[in-house]
């Protein structure tokens, strides 16, 4: 009952809503969130940053659910407002372009003489979202439905996610940019050493030291003690093969690490704003089905699998592909992860992420902002 009224709610406000679109209209003006006004992140941060510095004629708007955290970027040039406000609204309806990287509600209306620029914010084609997520309920299904009569184009990552993603689960019939994700442009090109001197700087690692990152995805399904493992255990597989001294960085979700007692064997880098920055830093990636794993195998680095719930994750969330043919060393148990460690081939490794990204029909070209911003320039 409740699904159903939100589906005819939300066709009634596309209508009322329409209204804040009379009056000057913008064409040189972008407006931005990241994960509904959550964050300063991702995809749209990187094109906000190519705008600012290669076309400063374009206005730049970012909007926020708690706008007064992120007033610095007024000293930048950029407009800060509430996200889902009425200002934020009306903003959005007179301006040329609207870029996130989340679905958009299905009551938010968009004219002709505007386009919404979704860039997702995950590569390659891992874990079902949209329509092939079992979960999706039917008036979920038919407010997306009405979400994609706004005119929309998606970016894409790859020919995979393009064809299985963007095509099979969300529905989406229009055009498709197959430019790679603007926040991958620095894995791709690797041009961001600052950051290993950065990062290291933020949580006070010594120079010499490398870093492992482990960053699964949430589950509300699972205990916070089941994303653990034997830290001292996994240190010594990574010294033993591959030399040096060590630093671990967590990087969960917050209602994960706020039941987790504080441990010295970790460094809790789960409120670091950018996660591409501790990608780039990183020597090493622990994670589970997070897309991160796709981002982090660009720069050729070793990415390792810790899948500890994979039987009951693929019945409930499922895969578009089947997790054991992934290039990533997979395994279910602490056992398990340290003899992937200890018995890593980085010469077969490379040699299945590059026929991964093959298979898969990789587009990431390490200049994604760049034409994402031109596309827009060409198309006022």
């Amino acid at each position: 009952m409740i699904d159903s009224l939100e589906t005819i709610l939300a066709g009634v406000l596309r209508h009322v809503l329409k209204i804040l679109s009379v009056g000057r209209f913008h064409r040189k003006r972008v407006v931005f969130f990241s994960y509904f006004g959550a964050q300063y992140s991702c995809n749209p941060k990187y094109i906000s940053l190519y705008l600012q510095e290669h076309m400063p004629d374009f206005e730049i708007v970012w909007a926020f659910v708690h706008p007064d955290e992120f007033k610095r970027l007024g000293s930048k040039g950029i407009k800060v407002t509430r996200y889902n406000s009425l200002s934020f609204l009306r903003i959005c309806m007179t301006s040329r372009y609207i870029i996130t990287n989340s679905e958009i509600p299905a009551w938010f209306p968009l004219t002709r003489q505007q386009t919404l620029i979704n860039t997702w914010h995950g590569g390659g084609a891992y874990k079902k979202v949209g329509a092939a997520y079992q979960k999706e309920t039917a008036g979920k299904q038919k407010r997306a439905a009405i979400a994609r009569k706004n005119p929309c184009i998606y970016l894409s990552s790859s020919n995979a996610f393009t064809e299985m993603t963007l095509r099979q689960s969300f529905h989406h019939t229009g055009k498709v940019l197959p430019y790679g994700m603007p926040r991958n442009d620095m894995l791709v090109r690797q041009n961001r050493d600052d950051l290993y001197e950065k990062i290291k700087s933020y949580y006070h690692i010594p120079a010499e030291n490398y870093i492992l990152l482990y960053a699964p995805t949430y589950r509300e399904s699972k205990k916070a003690s089941e994303y653990l493992f034997d830290c001292s255990r996994i240190r010594e597989a990574l010294v033993q093969r591959f030399d040096g001294n060590w630093s671990i960085l967590f990087r969960m979700h917050y209602f994960v690490m706020e039941q987790l007692d504080s441990s010295k064997e970790y460094i809790d880098a789960s409120e670091y704003p950018d996660m591409q920055e501790l990608l780039y830093a990183s020597d090493v990636l622990i994670t589970d089905y997070s897309s991160s794993m796709w981002d982090f195998a660009l720069m050729g680095k070793p990415c390792f699998l810790f899948a500890t719930d994979l039987n009951h994750y693929d019945l409930s969330r499922g895969f578009y592909t089947d997790i054991h043919t992934w290039p990533y060393p997979l395994a279910e148990s602490t056992e398990e992860l340290i003899g992937n460690i200890r018995n890593f081939d980085s010469t077969i490794y490379a040699a299945n992420v590059r026929k991964h990204f093959e298979d898969l029909g990789n587009r990431e070209s390490g200049h994604s902002a760049k034409k994402v911003c031109e596309y827009m320039a060409e198309n006022l």
